[in-house]
């Protein structure tokens, strides 16, 4: 019935949380994604300006402290020849099934033994796509807290409340400025949701935003561990939310 009326309805769909294409800022974040993309040998497909054809490449070392990035030599050989200092390459892979891209500036031209690599810039964002199969619902006002523990050796205490809800994870707003890296477990996590009591689960980052001017930090997760209870009592929820929210679109 839910979706049957938002398709009716689609200018009351709520805005599309954005791990559907999230945009990482954050230069830790980006320097460990791109750490996590060069440990997995992740091929890079490489667009240069003005020209149709698609090179390769690959990571070869990310140099944080001096704000530059080694990239491999393109592959066919023609792209090397169309390279030019100062030049823009945009950069897209897969890493562990997730859309990974980026634009990046050529600062120089190597050549040892032969073979050439390339002295690239830092980029200041990626673009990191979490496709996500389960629709969230906005839970804003559904007065859901949320409690964690960060980390067996950390001890620290985390909380805010759940902004969306989905049988497979959560967006989650946190009361104050902290930065969680893709990828970082939760371990331990309570939901309080009114009917049911409380949720336990661990988390896994997918993304994590903070807004300075609010103090708050915004983080998107899936479940990691969660028992068959617990899942029962956040499918219940989701199932009044979905009617709570139909019978507004009824009546609006």
């Amino acid at each position: 019935m839910f979706e049957l009326l938002r398709r009716l309805f689609p200018g009351s769909e709520p805005e599309r949380p954005p791990d559907d294409r999230h945009l990482v800022l954050e230069r830790e974040q980006i320097v460990a994604l791109l750490m996590r993309a060069s440990r997995h040998h992740v091929l890079f497909s490489v667009r240069l300006p003005a020209e149709r054809n698609l090179f390769s490449t690959a990571l070869l070392g990310i140099y944080d402290e001096h704000q530059f990035i080694i990239l491999d030599e393109l592959t066919p050989e023609q792209g090397h020849q169309l390279l030019s200092e100062g030049m823009t390459l945009h950069l897209s892979g897969r890493l562990e099934g997730v859309e990974l891209s980026l634009t990046t500036r050529l600062l120089e031209i190597r050549v040892q033994n032969g073979v050439a690599y390339y002295k690239t810039s830092l980029p200041e964002s990626l673009d990191h796509r979490q496709k996500r199969s389960a629709y969230r619902i906005p839970a804003r006002s559904s007065g859901i807290s949320f409690h964690a523990l960060r980390g067996k050796g950390l001890r620290q205490i985390l909380r805010g409340h759940v902004n969306d809800l989905s049988r497979e994870g959560a967006g989650i707003i946190l009361a104050e400025e902290i930065l969680l890296y893709q990828g970082e477990v939760l371990p331990s996590c309570i939901i309080s949701v009114p009917g049911e009591g409380e949720i336990s689960f661990s988390l896994e980052v997918c993304f994590c935003s903070r807004n300075p001017q609010r103090r708050v930090t915004r983080v998107g997760g899936r479940f990691k561990m969660i028992d068959p209870v617990s899942q029962q009592k956040i499918r219940r929820c989701l199932n009044r939310m979905e009617r709570a929210q139909a019978r507004r679109l009824i009546g609006a």
